[in-house]
């Protein structure tokens, strides 16, 4: 008879062939989730297959069904769903109501993550960090306000999401949804990008306020997409390596003296079109040959096609008048 060594459990339970997975953890008195009764409703019985996946019975069609939706990978199984031939290792992943919540939302939404090969953008503002030593804080709100609004705007016409703020940098994602020419995008977002924040300066000029300093680093490669929310699909974050180096990639064009650096990975995507005026190798912890990074200054030819929103139905008339409305009501309760 074969057996199942669970984790967390540290046990090893004998599973008879006509049983599933979950009634052998069950008859052996291992309290394994199942909030459907074990039907393929949900996916709280899921399992991780450590070892012994080619003694497992092939997926059925209520569990194939479920795993398309959910993008899990082959060893990720529904303990209800499978049947096994020979001896496996499994790590149960749903083991209290907070997981049982969160396993509710993935479903709901169809969103539990993943690994992608993605297009990642990191920006930075330079020169910023006495910004609030020498600004009023209302004029700071504002002046960050347009810088956000105005990068925001840039991203999104090139597809891409940014999906992290932290002070006075962000990060932006080219690829989520299998956009054709990911890097492109991300490349011809950051010149134009670097254009916005020159229309700022003229703005900040007439303020009497110092320009900002934009530099902004490409890296393309595999990211862990991670839901920040599960309720809110859109509402991710990216994690790994390729995070890493594009941070590190973006912090070199201080060393470089330069606005815009990709990576040797990057490059190679975009190297028919991009104008570059040098490259060097750059310092990577870990790394005894470094990364080599390269200087972008243009981009040939037409740019990938911009993912225009549709206009807002309000006229623009109508919208400023509703905001000072809005700004009315909201200084009167704070008089």
């Amino acid at each position: 008879m074969a057996n199942i060594h669970s984790l967390p459990d540290q046990r090893s339970v004998e599973i008879d062939p006509s049983e599933t997975i979950l009634e052998a953890l069950l008859n052996a008195d291992i309290p394994h989730t199942h909030v459907c009764g074990g039907h393929a409703y949900c996916s709280t019985c899921r399992v991780m297959i450590l070892k012994g996946i080619e003694n497992c019975s092939p997926t059925t069609t209520a569990e194939r069904t479920l795993a398309r939706k959910l993008e899990f990978p082959f060893h990720i199984r529904l303990a209800c769903q499978t049947r096994v031939t020979g001896d496996v290792s499994i790590r149960r992943m749903v083991i209290d109501n907070e997981d049982i919540d969160i396993v509710d939302a993935q479903l709901s939404t169809g969103s539990i993550g993943t690994q992608k090969t993605v297009a990642v953008l990191f920006a930075s503002i330079r020169g910023a960090t006495n910004f609030d030593e020498v600004n009023f804080p209302y004029d700071m709100i504002y002046i960050l306000s347009r810088y956000f609004h105005s990068m925001n705007q840039v991203v999104n016409r090139y597809g891409g999401v940014i999906n992290n703020y932290m002070g006075i940098w962000c990060l932006a994602i080219f690829g989520l949804e299998d956009t054709d020419q990911p890097v492109q995008r991300a490349v011809w977002s950051g010149l134009e990008m670097l254009r916005a924040i020159r229309e700022l300066n003229d703005y900040l000029k007439q303020l009497s306020y110092q320009p900002l300093q934009l530099t902004l680093g490409v890296h393309y490669g595999p990211a862990v997409i991670v839901p920040v929310d599960p309720s809110r699909p859109s509402l991710i974050t990216a994690a790994g390596n390729a995070v890493n180096l594009v941070s590190r990639i973006e912090a070199a064009n201080r060393e470089v003296g330069s606005q815009l650096l990709v990576s040797e990975a990057a490059y190679a995507q975009i190297q028919a079109e991009a104008a570059v005026n040098r490259h060097q190798t750059i310092a990577i912890s870990g790394s005894r040959s470094g990364l080599q990074v390269y200087e972008v200054v243009g981009m040939k030819g037409e740019p990938p096609v911009k993912l225009e929103k549709a206009d807002p139905s309000m006229p623009l008339t109508k919208r400023v008048m509703s905001f000072m409305q809005k700004f009315a009501g909201s200084w009167g309760k704070n008089k």
